[in-house]
C-alpha cells in the first residue's frame, strides 16, 4: 500500500509544481496523441482498507469543444492531504449531514443498487443521503489508469503500456484481506490474462421488473488472480457499465454466486 501511496504523491507533488504528470505525457507520447488528460489525476475513491473493492478502468472526461484538446486544470487543493482526503470522504462531503447535499449522481444510485444485495456494506435501507455516503466512503473504487479520457479504447491503449497500472493496482489490492474484488468491465478479463490461473464463466439470465427474464443473457466471471505469490479471488462483472441493464438483479445474482445459490 505504501508504494501505491507514493505513486498518488508523485503525481499529485507534479500536477501542483508543473500542471501535468510525467506518467500521463509519457503514455500519450507512446500512444502517439492526447488519448489521455494531463491534469487532475484520480486514482481512487473511498477507503483504501475496505472489504469491498470495485476497479473501473478509468475516470471519463470530454476535449474542449473548440480546441479539441484537454483543459489544463489547476490544483483547488493547498496540500497533499486535501487531495487525497477529498477522495477519501467524497461521499461524506456530498452526501454527509455537514454537506450541500446539492450534488447529483445517478450513478452513486446505481452502486447502492448493486452493491445492496452483496449485504458487504452497513446500508440503512431508510436514509438516501446516508446510504449514498456509505456507497461511497465504505468501499474502494479504483481507477485502473488515473488520467481521464474520452473512452477506453483497449487496442489503442496498447496492454504493454497498461501493464505498470496492472501492477501498481494489484499491490494495493492484495495489501490486505478483501471481502470481495469486483473488476467492471468485460475488458478486464484480457487485461488480466497474464495473472489469470483459473477462470469460471456463469451465465444466466436476469428478471425485468414486469417479472419476465431478459432475451439476453448476462455474466459474472468468477477468477483466480496471481500476483507476487499472493492469490486474489476475484469477479469479473462484462454487463456493470450497460445502460438499461436490471443492475439490482445483477447484483442479486452475484449474491446467489457467492453464496453457492446458483447454477452456471
Amino acid at each position: 500500500m505504501e508504494s501505491y501511496n507514493k505513486q498518488i504523491l508523485s503525481n499529485f507533488n507534479e500536477w501542483k509544481e508543473h500542471g501535468r504528470c510525467n506518467q500521463a505525457i509519457n503514455l500519450n507520447q507512446v500512444i502517439g496523441e492526447e488519448y489521455f488528460c494531463e491534469s487532475n489525476p484520480h486514482f481512487f475513491t473511498g477507503d483504501l482498507n475496505a472489504d469491498l473493492v470495485l476497479v473501473h478502468l478509468n475516470p471519463k472526461r470530454n476535449k474542449n469543444i473548440t480546441t479539441k484538446k484537454f483543459d489544463i486544470e489547476k490544483p483547488k487543493f493547498e496540500t497533499f492531504q486535501e487531495y487525497f482526503d477529498y477522495f477519501r470522504y467524497f461521499g461524506k462531503n456530498n452526501y454527509g449531514e455537514q454537506s450541500a447535499r446539492t450534488h447529483k449522481s445517478p450513478f452513486d444510485k446505481k452502486q447502492i443498487r448493486f452493491i445492496k444485495p452483496l449485504n458487504i456494506l452497513p446500508f440503512t435501507g431508510t436514509d438516501t443521503y446516508k446510504d449514498l455516503e456509505i456507497v461511497i466512503d465504505n468501499k474502494l473504487q479504483i481507477e485502473l489508469i488515473p488520467f481521464g479520457s474520452e473512452n477506453f479504447n483497449y487496442n489503442k491503449v496498447g496492454i504493454n503500456n497498461i501493464e505498470p497500472f496492472i501492477e501498481n493496482i494489484l499491490s494495493l489490492i492484495t495489501a490486505k484481506n478483501r471481502k470481495l474484488v469486483v473488476f467492471c468491465g468485460r475488458v478486464f478479463d484480457t487485461i488480466l490474462n497474464n495473472y489469470i490461473v483459473n477462470k469460471k464463466i456463469h451465465e444466466f439470465k436476469l428478471q425485468k421488473i414486469d417479472g419476465t427474464l431478459t432475451e439476453d443473457n448476462y455474466h459474472f466471471i468468477e477468477v483466480k488472480i496471481q500476483y507476487n505469490e499472493k492469490s486474489i479471488k476475484a469477479i469479473i462483472a462484462p454487463q456493470y457499465a450497460m445502460q438499461g441493464m436490471p443492475i439490482e438483479q445483477y447484483g442479486i445474482k452475484l449474491n446467489q454466486l457467492l453464496n453457492n445459490k446458483t447454477s452456471s
